[in-house]
């Protein structure tokens, strides 16, 4: 009987760890983009060219902070995917 109760026990209670690892990583994650420089503050630190620190790449990719069509936006490296810097888009007005 103790072991048919330990099951589901140790079950739910893996889930529920698995859960908060997920969602700890997650918030690390948004926090280090929203605590990323500016533009201009990275582009000062970096060079005119603004590569890469980790790969010394100089494409990039940029996505929105919390959706597609955010104002906010983060910039990636394209190649490591490493994060280097925000800034905020102007609002076309409608």
């Amino acid at each position: 009987m103790a072991l048919e109760m330990a099951f589901p026990i140790v079950l739910i209670l893996t889930l529920f760890i698995a859960a908060f690892i997920v969602l700890t990583r997650h918030q690390a994650h948004m926090r280090a983009q929203r605590n990323l420089p500016d533009r201009a503050t990275y582009l000062a630190s970096a060079g005119a060219d603004g590569a890469c620190p980790k790969c010394g790449a100089t494409e990039t990719a940029e996505h929105g902070l919390h959706g597609g069509e955010d104002a906010v936006r983060i910039v990636t490296c394209a190649k490591c995917q490493a994060l280097l810097y925000q800034y905020k888009r102007d609002q076309a007005a409608d």
